[in-house]
């Protein structure tokens, strides 16, 4: 079957016009896109990272720009799907004419990646951060939920005071009204990770032995200039370990608390509960 001579960017027609084929290195920049995205990324710092690292646009265009990043992030013919449609009445967006084709391109990714993407891209819309540029202020995006209701876990920045809270209580919902500031929260967990004793108790692979190592690795030379890259890395690898994340931001037998009480921060006796792989769950307390 002949194909269409229009193809994705990321894409080449066959020489006999039967196959598309893609480009192998538009094909790594693809992925990496979505792992950064999946990593608590936004497109605006996507394209920042991608362009300070000199990654060369699919297109004629000079630079990355978010919209680029954002319309790849959405595009099903990520997955190899084709939408015909008719440019007869709209010749710039086209209207969708039928059901979408499958495995009509080669797939850069699969479902399941793609819509751990479009789940971060959600959490970017809900949380306002999509439109940041080059920051990277929650490593543990999309990880983490509440010890006492199951809830995700909410960054709230309310000024200088960045804190972890249950997203239920933007909901009016009952739970226990307590964050946990998110500087602490962060070193709290990456001291536990680095400890020497996990991986002695950890009963681990050779490859998830090697990949915690090199988390820890990362975490111990976290450089002072450029941080968003090392950060990033960080973030990633968190994302490949961690299985699960809970947070007890008041103690693991916190008092109730009423529905419209202050939400007090750094709670003592705080503590977080972590699964890495389908390993055991173990207790990590805050860092003074």
């Amino acid at each position: 079957m002949k194909k269409l001579s229009a193809c994705p960017s990321w894409l080449d027609l066959s020489q006999d016009r039967s196959s598309f084929v893609y480009v192998p290195e538009k094909a790594e920049t693809l992925r990496r896109i979505f792992e950064l995205s999946i990593g608590g990324l936004g497109s605006y710092t996507i394209a920042n990272q991608l362009n300070r690292q000199n990654v060369r646009p699919f297109t004629s265009s000079p630079k990355w720009d978010h919209t680029t990043i954002d319309g790849m992030l959405r595009n099903r013919a990520t997955l190899g799907e084709h939408q015909p449609k008719s440019y007869s009445e709209n010749k710039k967006r086209g209207r969708p004419v039928g059901p979408p084709i499958p495995n009509y391109y080669p797939a850069i990714i699969d479902e399941k990646t793609f819509q751990a993407a479009q789940n971060a891209r959600r959490r970017h819309l809900a949380t306002g951060r999509g439109r940041k540029g080059n920051d990277l202020a929650n490593l543990f995006e999309g990880l983490t939920a509440c010890g006492y209701c199951g809830n995700a876990v909410k960054f709230h920045s309310n000024g200088k005071y960045k804190s972890l809270v249950c997203a239920k209580l933007f909901e009016k919902g009952g739970c226990i009204r307590a964050g946990w500031s998110y500087k602490n929260f962060e070193q709290s967990v990456l001291h536990f990770l680095c400890h020497p004793a996990l991986i002695d108790k950890q009963e681990m692979k050779s490859d998830q032995f090697a990949e915690l190592t090199e988390l820890v690795h990362a975490i111990r030379t976290v450089p002072d200039t450029n941080a968003i890259d090392a950060r990033l890395e960080i973030a990633l690898r968190l994302r490949r370990i961690v299985s699960e994340l809970k947070l007890f931001s008041a103690g693991k037998q916190a008092d109730p608390t009423l529905p419209d009480a202050l939400i007090r921060r750094d709670q003592p006796g705080r503590l977080f509960s972590i699964r890495l792989w389908q390993g055991p769950i173990y207790e990590g307390f805050h860092v003074p």
